[in-house]
């Protein structure tokens, strides 16, 4: 039996396309776009990545724009080192995803199921 979690956060996954079914992308940075989850509201966004496209730095800038977002944790199957130095500066939690869909990887984050970084 899994201990449902009491944690308010927004929460943020790089996903191929813009549906909440979509799998993960397996590029945090360059995700095209995020779906954020809203724990406290159950309400789902998903935004385009605007750092796909830079020429250096994607990671890095990625996360800056996430956390001026109010985004607490994101769930990704890798995050580059620069861009984990940036997360965890910033005390935003990582937990490792699988490669699924960003719905399960919702249910797997509600269910404590998914492993911190």
């Amino acid at each position: 039996m899994y201990k449902l979690r009491s944690e308010i956060m927004k929460i943020a996954i790089p996903v191929v396309e813009k549906s909440e079914t979509s799998q993960m992308s397996d590029r945090f940075g360059r995700s095209s776009y995020y779906l954020i989850f809203d724990s406290e509201t159950s309400e789902i966004e998903i935004i385009d990545n605007p750092a796909v496209q830079a020429r250096g730095g994607a990671g890095i800038q990625a996360v800056q724009f996430l956390v001026s977002l109010d985004v607490k944790a994101v769930i990704a199957p890798e995050v580059g080192p620069n861009a984990f130095k940036v997360l965890k500066g910033s005390d935003t939690k990582i937990y490792n995803g699988l490669k699924t869909s960003a719905k399960e990887l919702i249910e797997k984050w509600k269910n404590n199921e998914l492993e911190e970084i």
